[in-house]
């Protein structure tokens, strides 16, 4: 029995080594990079396009002629003959009656055989075709500007989940130092009941400090699975991999005035190239409803045979122009007409109104990214003042001046001031990128 539980562990070690997670080390251009090619929202998005380019390729076939058979077999339960009676014609002496007796002539048979193959070209619905064609190009086009938008949307999300897992590594540390200094602080609590220098109280409140710092641990470390599994998934890869991440450097943004950024987002801002094409497709849609109004003209050739139709030829051809005109519609045309020009008119009102909240989302995000800039000296200058706060404390250690919960509680106050800075900095990194995506380009690329 113990042979078999030693080899059933052996094989088991490496089954559980081959289901460890993956460890995955990132850099943030690289962990954009990634998300741009394997999010399964932009891949869906990158397949709706390619679905409005087949549809604008189906669109584009109706330029051409329409080759086409129609066959139809048909039986019939009677016909109509043609009833000659005997002597219908006159006669002679000689000749007689004609005719002699009666006659019963048939027309066809009671099966009918008809197959025709047509070539047909429409003349007049070209019209339509050509607007169909160009809202077909439109389509395509919004369909890559979702793409872009999604990207740009994508990208600024990774920023997020990046920065968050940097922070909330940086604020692990500082929770590990702060249950550090209540575990000391705790220790010279019950040292100081002992010798008589300290109440139960203090003891009290160091458990109640030590456990209020492994309560904030273990909340850092139930946020960090969070956003290590919400950047997995972002990234594309399986949830339980683990990520290595490597500092994001502080870049500064390069200067440029409020109506560049205008020019810029007006210009590559894919919620307004999408509405653009809106617009276009409503122009082609008015001229589709006004076509409604021109008949409907082709030119045809057929090539037919039949057999068991009267008067007609075994083999024969037809050719010429067909038209077709609805010529009285109860308005019906007109109204269709209004109605588009009606959507263009919104089309047209929608591209102004993102215009105008681009510019009021260009304002916030500068102002955003000035205070956040702001935010980061200032947490700088509190990091320069934590450091020299602990070097004074571990002089004063040294000294036998302080007690060493003192020493520690620096420490974590300085840790803690690093936390500050990095949450600082990568607030100031998530307004350039935030930013970025407000004048319409996909951050970190």
């Amino acid at each position: 029995m113990n042979c078999r539980m030693i080899a059933a562990l052996l094989i088991s070690i490496p089954a559980a080594a081959a289901a460890a997670p993956e460890t995955v080390s990132l850099t943030l251009p690289e962990a954009v990079k990634l998300a741009l090619a394997q999010n399964r929202a932009i891949k869906l998005a990158r397949l709706k396009v390619r679905e409005k380019e087949q549809k604008k390729a189906g669109a584009k076939t109706d330029y051409f002629p329409s080759l086409k058979n129609e066959s139809s077999f048909l039986h019939v339960t009677s016909l109509q003959n043609i009833d000659i009676p005997r002597g219908a014609f006159g006669g002679s002496p000689d000749t007689g009656l004609a005719p002699s007796h009666d006659l019963v002539i048939g027309q066809g048979s009671l099966t009918l055989e008809s197959i025709g193959t047509s070539l047909t070209q429409p003349l007049t619905p070209l019209i339509r075709v050509r607007q169909e064609n160009l809202a077909a190009s439109s389509e395509v086009a919004e369909s890559r500007n979702d793409v872009t938008k999604l990207e740009n949307q994508v990208a600024v999300t990774v920023h997020e989940a990046y920065y968050g897992i940097l922070v909330a590594q940086l604020q692990k540390r500082a929770a590990e130092q702060d249950r550090s200094y209540a575990s000391t602080r705790l220790t010279e609590a019950q040292a100081g009941v002992r010798d008589g220098s300290a109440l139960n109280l203090d003891v009290l409140d160091g458990k109640a400090g030590l456990l209020q710092s492994e309560q904030s641990l273990l909340t850092i470390d139930l946020r960090l699975a969070d956003l290590n599994a919400q950047l997995d998934d972002l990234l594309g890869l399986p949830l339980d991999t683990r990520l290595v991440l490597s500092p994001a450097p502080v870049m500064t943004p390069v200067d440029i005035s409020r109506e560049e950024m205008l020019k810029i987002a007006y210009s590559t801002r894919p919620e307004i190239a999408s509405a653009m094409q809106a617009v276009e497709q409503a122009k082609s849609a008015v001229v589709v409803a006004k076509s409604a109004y021109i008949p409907d003209v082709a030119v045809f050739a057929r090539q037919s045979y039949q057999n068991g139709v009267p008067f007609l030829a075994r083999n024969f051809g037809t050719f010429g122009i067909a038209m077709n005109y609805d010529v009285f519609d109860f308005g019906k045309r007109r109204a269709a007409v209004r109605e588009r020009e009606a959507q263009l008119a919104q089309a047209q009102e929608n591209v102004a109104r993102l215009k105008e909240a681009v510019a009021v989302q260009i304002e916030q995000s500068a102002n955003k990214l000035e205070r956040t800039k702001k935010m980061l000296e200032v947490a700088s200058e509190v990091v320069r003042l934590r450091a020299e706060s602990e070097r004074v404390a571990d002089n004063q250690l040294k000294e036998g001046v302080v007690l060493v919960s003192t020493r520690r509680a620096a420490s974590a106050a300085s840790y803690k001031a690093e936390a500050d800075l990095l949450q600082a900095q990568m607030s100031y990194m998530l307004a350039q990128a935030e930013l970025q995506q407000t004048i319409g380009r996909t951050p970190g690329e």
